[in-house]
């Protein structure tokens, strides 16, 4: 598979682990599961932070496939 396609892939998975998590953490904090919702928020956290890798992962990946693009053009120009 292609590395942009796994990339793009992990982020929507997380992405969709985040609304779940959100609908979990309203679902204990309005049943009085105070514990729980907060244990969900920890997880949803880390989700964000593992989506905000990923996209930093995307953008360097865009920009090597960018700059190895440009050096083909270079070398076929001369």
């Amino acid at each position: 598979m292609d590395p942009l396609k796994q990339i793009e892939t992990q982020i929507t998975k997380e992405k969709l682990c985040v609304d779940d998590l959100v609908k979990e953490v309203a679902l204990h904090t309005k049943v009085g599961r105070y514990q729980l919702a907060a244990d969900r928020g920890r997880d949803m956290q880390n989700s964000i932070i593992r989506i905000q890798q990923l996209e930093r992962q995307k953008e360097l990946y865009l920009h090597a496939v960018d700059l190895v693009s440009k050096n083909n053009r270079e070398v076929i120009n001369l």
